[in-house]
């Protein structure tokens, strides 16, 4: 699967680079060459958008912000005052960089930020730099600036076919990017990000640093792509620069196409840009935004994941449609012209793509052997009974809510404590923090000698713990196996992501998940969706597993098939803390027990001791809680 990406990016590489022999031995207009240069520029800054929004899920409409910057740089550095136009288009895109790297600082500081207040902070840059522009006299000062045309090697003819050497550099670096990032662990940062946040922190991915890469390469090529574009203007204007042109049809060419994939975005560029070409052409062109979005919410309701996922299923298939429609017309001959014939075949494919077919589902079952024996093979054990976690004075307020007061807890090598209490007595905050994914009103928690005041969580993952939620959150849009892979990306022993898709499986039959590896979360049922969450917390390769209900909604065969797990993985050397309310679990697997009420340490101990405590009885265990333990 690797090389065949490699092929088909070698392959677009080599097919841009063929165009101009083309156009200049069967003597074409250099319309196809102002054609394609369309295409490249929509693809470049498509791609450049997706790599942001798509991959991360930070949605922006900030893309014509990028653009501009690269724009007007090329304009005031070349065309007024003279300097070199490479370096000028290198300072374009440093500068859109700098600029992606100060919106990333102050958005991706604040969590809040994001979702429909990211779009919005995004949406208002553009307008601010162009209200900037308008009044300073250095930039534009509201009067444009006339860009000349540049020298170039006169190898390469005309400026067009300069214009498309650009576009394609340009284009294929954009790709380049994409691909890469999409087959590394920066990519799939991105992934997990996009899919849950936070639970990506807990695991290991340090959120923000690969989200500044992101909106640093987002920036990057965006400005690159502006700059060379604004060579082709000819004269730049603030009306015709910082509009909602931009910002607007890179979301539907990334859509469309698919943001998962590295070439969606190109995919889109193509369709969108030959449509508008040929609605122009035909004398609609006041009709092309009405027309494209009749065809984007067609598309997009039947085809959510966009075009590049349902190609991708028969892919000979929609190849072969196209290449044949472009060969049967073009022999013929009797219609249109080369322009017309893609569209033709363009629609083709997509007939293609969208014809009903089977699906046979991916999961085959094997045996495997288990590999709880040599999960940690690798490891000494330390000496049993050394804390790993110890929390003193834990305080947790959320406003005048007092959700922990003072509680302290040591959690040791070998042990399976069960965390007990009535409903609202602070259970899941203490996990929480121990996790790291809260902050201390008062008191401390340390791992493994580590204070964990002003760390942040994916560092307390590398400390050894890891967690499992309440309610499931695994990476949606991932298959099991990948779920996984992430996990080991970004544990204590991080890897690369070929070698972390081979050891996943490794997690996923220690759970008993080995023969769903290919599958999607939303195709599995409750209890198997909580043995994932244990594989992917153990595939961090933790000391210290907090479980937080992991338990709850199943039936009493899946509860004991869920024991048998968690007794399997504290085997192999993992401490546990559980949260539970099914006090039978509790006594089955507890080493011992520590009571929360109303946020305070009722007691803790021998399971047996605990449960006989009249201040437990009282407050736990008569009530509701005895019902359950029978």
């Amino acid at each position: 699967m690797r090389n065949r990406g490699w092929i088909g990016l070698a392959l677009v590489a080599v097919g841009l680079a063929v165009v101009p022999l083309l156009v200049e031995v069967l003597d074409l207009s250099t319309f196809y060459l102002v054609f394609l240069s369309g295409i490249l520029f929509w693809t470049a800054q498509s791609t450049s958008w997706n790599i942001l929004s798509g991959y991360s899920g930070y949605f922006s409409f900030g893309q014509g912000a990028f653009y501009g910057v690269g724009v007007y740089s090329m304009a005031v550095l070349f065309g007024r005052h003279g300097l070199d136009w490479l370096v000028a288009l290198a300072i374009g895109g440093l500068l859109a960089m700098l600029l992606g790297l100060g919106i990333g600082f102050v958005a991706f500081r604040l969590r809040s930020l994001r979702g429909e207040i990211f779009a919005l902070l995004t949406l208002a840059v553009p307008f601010i730099l162009a209200a900037l522009v308008r009044l300073s006299d250095t930039i534009d000062g509201g009067q444009g600036i006339v860009v000349p045309v540049p020298e170039f090697p006169e190898a390469l003819g005309s400026f067009q076919s300069f214009f498309y050497v650009c576009s394609a550099v340009v284009g294929v670096f954009a790709l380049t990017v994409a691909f890469v990032m999409e087959r590394t662990r920066y990519g799939w940062a991105l992934f997990a990000v996009r899919d849950d946040e936070a639970v990506a922190e807990g695991l290991g991915v340090p959120t923000f640093r690969h989200k500044m890469i992101a909106i640093a390469a987002n920036g990057l090529i965006g400005g690159v792509s502006g700059a060379v574009f604004g060579l082709n203007l000819g004269f730049i204007s603030v009306e015709g620069t910082f509009n909602l042109t931009v910002p607007l049809f890179v979301i539907v060419m990334s859509v469309l196409g698919g943001r998962n994939h590295w070439a969606g975005p190109m995919l889109g560029a193509v369709y969108i840009h030959t449509l508008q070409n040929r609605l122009a052409d035909s004398g609609f062109e006041g009709w092309s935004l009405i027309v494209l979005g009749g065809i984007l919410i067609l598309l997009v309701v039947l085809a959510p994941e966009g075009l590049m996922a349902r190609m991708r299923r028969r892919p000979w298939l929609v190849s072969g449609a196209l290449v044949a429609t472009l060969l049967g017309l073009g022999l013929w001959g009797g219609w249109g012209q080369p322009v017309d014939w893609l569209a033709v075949g363009l629609a083709a494919a997509v007939v293609v793509a969208f014809l009903p077919s089977k699906r046979r589902s991916g999961v085959t079952a094997r045996a495997r052997p288990s590999a709880a024996e040599r999960l940690y093979e690798d490891e000494t054990p330390g000496e049993r009974g050394r804390p790993l976690v110890v929390a003193e004075g834990v305080t947790k307020d959320f406003g005048g809510v007092h959700a922990l007061r003072g509680v302290s807890l040591t959690v040791s090598e070998g042990e399976l404590i069960g965390l007990v209490g009535p409903n609202g007595s602070g259970k899941t905050t203490l996990v929480n923090l121990i996790a790291g994914a809260s902050r201390l009103t008062a008191g401390t928690i340390a791992v493994d000698g580590t204070n964990l005041a002003g760390i942040p969580q994916h560092r307390v993952a590398h400390l050894g713990i890891a967690r499992t939620y309440q309610i499931p959150r695994p990476f949606s849009t991932m298959t099991l196996r990948d779920n996984v892979a992430v996990a080991i990306m970004f544990g204590r022993d991080p890897h690369g992501l070929s070698e972390a898709r081979a050891a996943a499986e490794e997690f996923l039959s220690l759970v008993g998940l080995d023969h769903l590896a290919a599958e999607y979360p939303g195709k599995v049922n409750l209890h198997e969706r909580q043995l994932l969450e244990m594989a992917r917390a153990m595939a961090t390769r933790p000391s210290v597993l907090l479980l937080d209900e992991a338990l709850a909604g199943l039936n009493p065969v899946e509860v004991d098939n869920a024991v048998r797990v968690v007794r399997r993985i504290h085997d192999s050397g993992v401490a546990i803390v559980f949260v539970e309310h099914v006090l039978r679990v509790v006594n089955q697997l507890a080493t011992r027990i520590v009571v929360l009420d109303h946020g305070v340490l009722l007691a803790e101990g021998d399971p047996a001791a605990v449960m006989s405590d009249p201040a437990v009885v009282s407050a736990y265990l008569g009530k509701e809680g005895h019902a359950r333990s029978h």
